[in-house]
C-alpha cells in the first residue's frame, strides 16, 4: 500500500473503533436495546472486513483474495471448535461468543494492518528494513487489539466473565478469527507469488505448503499469544475492587504476550538475516510447542476447577434438603456428568438425557451465583430463583426411572425409604456419597421348561 491508502486505512479503522466504544457504551446506559447493540456491532465488523477485503483485492487480486480465503477457512473449524468446546458447560451467550471472534476477525485485524503498514512505511522511509515491523509494531498492536474485544466484555458485560475459564474461551476466539483474516492475507499474497513466478498452479502449491505449516502446524499461535493476556484478564475478574491490582494482572500478562509474539515473529526475521531459515522452525518444538501443551493443559486443570468448584459452592444445598448427596456426587467432575447422563439416558431415554444435561447447567449456573457473592461481585437472585426451578423440573423427567432405585426422600441428615414392606423408615447416609451409574441391567436367566 502506499501512505495514502495507509492513512485512509487508519482514518477509516479509528471510525470503527469509535462507532464499536460507542455501541458497547450505550448497553452500559440501556441493556435493553438490544437492537441498537447488534446494528452497532454489524456495522462495526462490517467496517473492519471492508478494510481488509479492500487491502487484499488492491494488494493481490480479487482471484487471490478468493483462494486465500478458501485456504484460511480450512482451520478455522477446529480453531473455533477448540474453544468452544473448552466452555461448552457453562452458560455462555452466542452473542458474547461471535462478538468476541467477529472482533479478532474483523476490527482488530483491520486496525493491526493498517498500524503495521503505517510501521512499515516509516522504517523504509528511515532507511531500515520495513520487516522490522513484525517484530517493533506487530507484536504491540496485534496482542492490544485482539485483547480489546474480551475487555469490552469484562467492562461491559462482566457478569459473563468470571474468572480465568471465561477469558481463555473469549480471548481464544478473539485470538482465532484474528488467525483466520490473517492467514487470507498470507495465503492470498502466495498465491500471488506464485502466479506470477511460474502459473497459477504454482500459486496453489504455495498457497497449500502455507495452510500446512500456519494453517495446521501453527494455527493455535495467536490464541495462545492472547490466553497469556486471558490469564491477566481472569485474575483481574476474581478481584473486584481492587482496581490497582486488576490493572497490574492486565498488563503485566498482556506484556508477556507481546514478548512471546516478538521472539516469535523475530526468529523468522532474524533467520533470514542470517540465512537460517531452520531458526524459526527450531523455536517451535523448544519453546512454542511446550508452551502450548502447557497452556492445553492449565485450560483443562481450569475446566475441572469449575466442575469442582460447582460441589463446594452447591454443598449448602445438601444440608437444607434441596440437593441429594448423589446429585452433588456426580456433579464433581465432568466424567461423572456423563456418566449421570448415560444413566439418565438408558433409563428414561432422551428426555431424561437433556433433563439431565439441564439439570448441571441448571446446577453450575447456581454454583456460579454463589461463587460471584463469595468474592464480592453482585450476583443474580432471581436467575438462582429460576436455575433451582429448573433442576427441580429436570428431577421431574428421569426420577424414579431406575426400577432398581428404592423410592427415597432426603431431608439434609438423611434418607427416608420406602422398604418393599411399604413403611418408610429414615437411614444414615454412607461416608462417601454414592453417585448413579449406566449399569447394565442384569442378566435375563433362562427360564426352567415346564
Amino acid at each position: 500500500m502506499n501512505l495514502s491508502s495507509t492513512a485512509a486505512t487508519i482514518l477509516l479503522a479509528a471510525g470503527i473503533l469509535a462507532l464499536g466504544g460507542i455501541a458497547l457504551a450505550w448497553i452500559g446506559l440501556a441493556r435493553k436495546a438490544r437492537a441498537v447493540l447488534i446494528t452497532g456491532t454489524l456495522l462495526l465488523f462490517a467496517g473492519g472486513a471492508t478494510v481488509l477485503a479492500w487491502a487484499i483485492v488492491e494488494g493481490a487480486g480479487a482471484r487471490a483474495a478468493a483462494v486465500g480465503l478458501a485456504a484460511a477457512l480450512l482451520p478455522a473449524p477446529i480453531l473455533v471448535g477448540t474453544f468452544l468446546w473448552l466452555g461448552r458447560y457453562r452458560r455462555r451467550p452466542w452473542l458474547v461468543l461471535a462478538f468476541c471472534f467477529g472482533w479478532g476477525a474483523c476490527v482488530a485485524t483491520a486496525l493491526a494492518l493498517a498500524v503495521n503498514t503505517g510501521a512499515a512505511v516509516l522504517l523504509a522511509k528511515n532507511g531500515y528494513d520495513q520487516n522490522l515491523a513484525a517484530v517493533v509494531s506487530a507484536p504491540v498492536i496485534e496482542e492490544i487489539a485482539k485483547l480489546l474485544g474480551p475487555l469490552l466484555v469484562y467492562w461491559f458485560a462482566r457478569r459473563h466473565l468470571t474468572g480465568t475459564l471465561d477469558a481463555l474461551v473469549y480471548c481464544g476466539l478473539a485470538g482465532a478469527g484474528f488467525a483466520v483474516s490473517e492467514n487470507v492475507l498470507y495465503a492470498s499474497g502466495a498465491y500471488l507469488y506464485g502466479a506470477e513466478s511460474l502459473d497459477a498452479a504454482a500459486g496453489i502449491a504455495q498457497v497449500t505448503l502455507l495452510v500446512v505449516i500456519r494453517g495446521l502446524a501453527t494455527m493455535f499461535a495467536h490464541p495462545l499469544m492472547t490466553g497469556l493476556s486471558a490469564i491477566g484478564l481472569g485474575r483481574a475478574a476474581r478481584r473486584p475492587g481492587r482496581k490497582g491490582l486488576q490493572t497490574l494482572w492486565i498488563i503485566g500478562m498482556l506484556l508477556c504476550g507481546m514478548g512471546l509474539h516478538a521472539m516469535w515473529n523475530g526468529s523468522s526475521v532474524l533467520g533470514v538475516k542470517l540465512d537460517m531459515p531452520a531458526l524459526w522452525f527450531a523455536l517451535y518444538p523448544a519453546f512454542l510447542a511446550p508452551l502450548f501443551f502447557t497452556m492445553v493443559g492449565a485450560a483443562l486443570w481450569l475446566r475441572a476447577a469449575d466442575a469442582r468448584r460447582t460441589q463446594t459452592m452447591l454443598a449448602p444445598m445438601v444440608a437444607a434438603g434441596q440437593v441429594s448427596p448423589p446429585e452433588l456426587a456426580s456433579l464433581a467432575t465432568f466424567s461423572r456428568r456423563a456418566s449421570a447422563r448415560a444413566w439418565a439416558y438408558r433409563f428414561a431415554g432422551k428426555p431424561g438425557e437433556a433433563a439431565m444435561k439441564d439439570f448441571q447447567r441448571a446446577a453450575s449456573d447456581v454454583a456460579e451465583q454463589y461463587d460471584l457473592a463469595g468474592i464480592g461481585r453482585p450476583w443474580d437472585e432471581r436467575l438462582v430463583e429460576h436455575a433451582v426451578y429448573r433442576m427441580n423440573a429436570a428431577r421431574a423427567v428421569y426420577t424414579g426411572a431406575d426400577p432398581r432405585t428404592p423410592a427415597a426422600l432426603w431431608d439434609g441428615r438423611r434418607y427416608h425409604i420406602r422398604f418393599p414392606d411399604g413403611q418408610t423408615r429414615p437411614v444414615d447416609p454412607p461416608a462417601q456419597p454414592v453417585m448413579p451409574l449406566p449399569l447394565a441391567p442384569p442378566p435375563a436367566y433362562p427360564v426352567p421348561y415346564a
